[in-house]
């Protein structure tokens, strides 16, 4: 049986820590729970590595799943790491430098025709046609068990009054609450989304995959989804630096969603920063050139 154990020792326990510069910007104590310090660079390590043991659990001797990036190179760098052979689906919008870091692990590439949501539904069907362990959202509980953790590393740390996560299909920002309720905490919870957005495609569209997990968490921790555009995402990037954070931008929502808050002096707040910017050089250069 292939041996996770090697890899799994490298992911998780990611520093807290509170953001001076943001703080101070924002006016109240900005944390922040920092997945950069994981393998690749984002959280997507724990959702895989979740779904790797799961899948050799279930006898599975392939995985695979569609992404627009972190997921996907997250996914194939853990199954090179073990030799596990590894499929990933990609849409035909995928940015060539997120392309080549996913090419750099040689996983199986399929690419489908159309959008991400397209490439999610075609996978599904391809996956279980072919016996492939299938890590999308909404179809992969211990995807959700990964992110479990993050919530509780964070109460372990903090007992923050507003936890503020980037969402796109529901499953990071499910997970995390679940671990802080676990630890029987309750702040108020933050959906940071990017609806339209030429610069955080990771999270553009707010798709929900997790369907009836999604409204069911909705319907209990009465989220607020906060919208959040360009403009504000950019600042955020340029502010985490400032607090030697290089986030990505679909990362730096979370921080960028506080301009729509109104917090007090006392108010902790914790952001969960998802995303490494070293990953993409180029989108990086663009956004830390100038800032408004």
């Amino acid at each position: 049986m292939l041996d996770i154990l090697p890899v799994a020792a490298l992911i998780g326990r990611t520093p807290c820590i509170e953001l001076a510069q943001a703080s101070a910007h924002y006016g109240c104590h900005v944390f922040g729970k920092i997945e950069t310090r994981n393998p690749t660079g984002s959280h997507k390590d724990r959702e895989n590595l979740e779904a790797i043991r799961d899948a050799l659990a279930h006898g599975f001797d392939a995985v695979g799943c569609a992404s627009t990036g972190n997921a996907a190179i997250s996914l194939a760098a853990l199954s090179r790491m073990i030799d596990l052979e590894c499929h990933i689906y990609v849409s035909s919008g995928i940015s060539r430098e997120k392309l080549n870091l996913i090419r750099s692990f040689h996983p199986i590439l399929h690419r489908i025709s159309g959008a991400y949501e397209q490439a999610v539904h075609e996978s599904n069907e391809k996956m279980r046609d072919a016996n492939i362990y299938v890590a999308n959202p909404g179809q992969c509980r211990a995807k959700i068990e990964g992110d479990k953790k993050i919530g509780m590393e964070i109460a372990d740390k903090i007992s923050p009054d507003v936890l503020v996560c980037p969402a796109n299909n529901g499953t990071h920002l499910i997970g995390v609450w679940e671990g802080v309720k676990q630890k029987r905490l309750n702040p108020a919870i933050i959906a940071a989304t990017a609806k339209r957005t030429a610069i955080a495609d990771s999270i553009s569209g707010f798709h929900r995959f997790e369907g009836l997990r999604w409204r069911n968490f909705l319907r209990i921790s009465g989220t607020r989804v906060i919208n959040v555009p360009d403009r504000q995402i950019r600042n955020a990037v340029n502010l985490l630096l400032q607090d030697g954070i290089i986030a990505e931008p679909a990362a730096a929502t979370s921080l960028a969603a506080l301009d729509h808050l109104q917090v007090k002096k006392r108010t902790i707040v914790c952001c969960t920063i998802t995303g490494s910017g070293l990953k993409f050089p180029q989108l990086l250069g663009k956004l830390l050139k100038t800032s408004t």
